[in-house]
């Protein structure tokens, strides 16, 4: 599957389970945007740390 082919069904899949009925996948991306929010250490440092951990762990989706 090529990178557009794969990013359009992620946002497909995403706009699915945001419409369920169930509070897992929306309370998930609350949790999502809290822990990348600036505070202690900012935003980028904590997205260059998550790319890094990763990377090193081959995993990157």
């Amino acid at each position: 599957m090529h990178i557009h082919e794969r990013t359009g069904e992620k946002k497909r899949l995403n706009a699915l389970m945001l419409k369920s009925p169930m509070k897992v996948y929306t309370a998930f991306a609350e949790l999502g945007r809290k822990v990348y929010a600036d505070g202690a250490l900012s935003k980028k440092h904590k997205e260059l740390t998550a790319l890094a951990v990763a990377v090193s762990q081959n995993c990157f989706d």
